[in-house]
């Protein structure tokens, strides 16, 4: 069951790498709230293409409030195209660690998320608490 929305950001791809074997190392930036604080995001995310166009992407994002505060978050989905260029979907989970006292409560969190893209690599991302 979805909780309360955590969080919400918008952002921008800042770079994209071609590895081998068809994968992709993105990075991205974006500002937004969490936990209905200010704060900024960095993430690398290393996407996977499966046979039935369907991609698989896992990564790692900080989280940095405007007053300091930060979390780590690992994250892990699945997406698709949705229209042309960077257009996509994507839906997954994020687990978060924290030594902060004003975030720690998402410790013991298991985020959900929904991504949506636009063609040029504009994206919006909400996250909800997984209960």
């Amino acid at each position: 069951m979805l909780g309360d929305l955590i969080g919400e950001f918008k952002g921008k791809v800042t770079g994209v790498r071609i590895l081998p074997e068809g994968k992709r190392e993105t990075s991205e930036e974006a500002s937004g709230i969490i936990l209905g604080m200010e704060a900024t995001w960095l993430a690398t995310s290393v996407s996977t293409p499966a046979s039935n166009g369907v991609v698989m992407s896992e990564g790692e994002a900080i989280v940095t409030t405007n007053d300091g505060e930060t979390v780590m978050i690992k994250k892990s989905g699945i997406g698709w195209s949705t229209g042309a260029g960077r257009k996509a979907s994507r839906r997954g989970v994020f687990f978060h660690t924290t030594k902060s006292k004003k975030l720690e409560r998402l410790n013991k969190v298991v985020g959900v998320w929904e991504f949506e893209s636009e063609e040029n690599g504009d994206w919006h991302v909400k996250i909800w608490e997984w209960k």
